[in-house]
């Protein structure tokens, strides 16, 4: 399959979030979230996202070890300047080793996920909704307003 991705210097723990989404003429996917290499939920500093045929989005960034996010995706309309956001809670996810795949869906949360194993081959690891991995989530972290 022919695919299209964004090339960008990473540092640390590569982690490659994916997601569907259908957008229309003007509106690019972005994800942001509470790490600096997520923009600080920032809109201006998020991390856009890469057009792969589709429909898949995709945005590779690095990240130190042990480290815990929440992350949010959003569409940004060009055309009349508004942003939409998936109206589910923030996405959580600790990253423990060097190259994981998140294969999110729009509005869709799963658990608290963390990567428990290191496989020996070099294929990325990947969660998705499907998981069976999950940690406790801690209600006492606030989520970001809408």
């Amino acid at each position: 399959m022919f695919r299209c991705s964004s090339s960008s210097l990473l540092c640390g723990n590569n982690v490659t979030f994916t997601i569907v989404y259908n957008t229309q003429p003007g509106e690019i996917l972005f994800i942001t979230g509470s790490m600096n290499q997520l923009g600080e939920w920032d809109t201006s500093k998020a991390k856009r996202m890469t057009w792969n045929i589709g429909n898949l989005w995709d945005a590779s960034v690095g990240f130190p070890e042990s480290v815990y996010i929440q992350y949010k995706y959003f569409v940004y309309n060009e055309v009349n300047k508004t942003y939409r956001w998936e109206s589910i809670e923030n996405r959580q996810l600790i990253v423990n080793n060097d190259e994981l795949l998140i294969e999110d869906a729009w509005d869709v949360k799963r658990n608290l996920q963390t990567e428990q194993t290191k496989d020996t081959d070099s294929t990325p690891n990947s969660f998705n909704s499907n998981s069976s991995n999950s940690f406790l989530f801690d209600s006492r972290i606030p989520t970001m307003l809408e």
